[in-house]
């Protein structure tokens, strides 16, 4: 390990040791994690999208199940 490196890891755990300080382990532990997920969530996901707005994007429009009625619950019926 060259020089560098190692004032590279000393730097880091001196900063998470006085971030638990500051803040404490949990909040600090809590950052950490939330942070971690942020970071796994930036894809994007084209599920909930509509039959129209997929074709204008250009995705393939998903067929309906079959059984399953055309027209969603919550339409108003006449």
């Amino acid at each position: 390990m060259s020089k560098q490196q190692s004032l590279s890891v000393s730097d880091l755990s001196k900063t998470v040791d006085e971030l638990v300080r500051r803040f404490g382990a949990w909040a600090t532990l809590r950052a950490a994690v939330l942070g971690a997920m942020k970071h796994q969530q930036t894809r994007n996901h084209a599920t909930h999208l509509s039959d129209r707005l997929r074709r204008d994007a250009g995705l393939p429009v998903r067929e309906p199940m079959p059984g399953q009625p055309l027209v969603p619950p919550w339409f108003p019926r006449f």
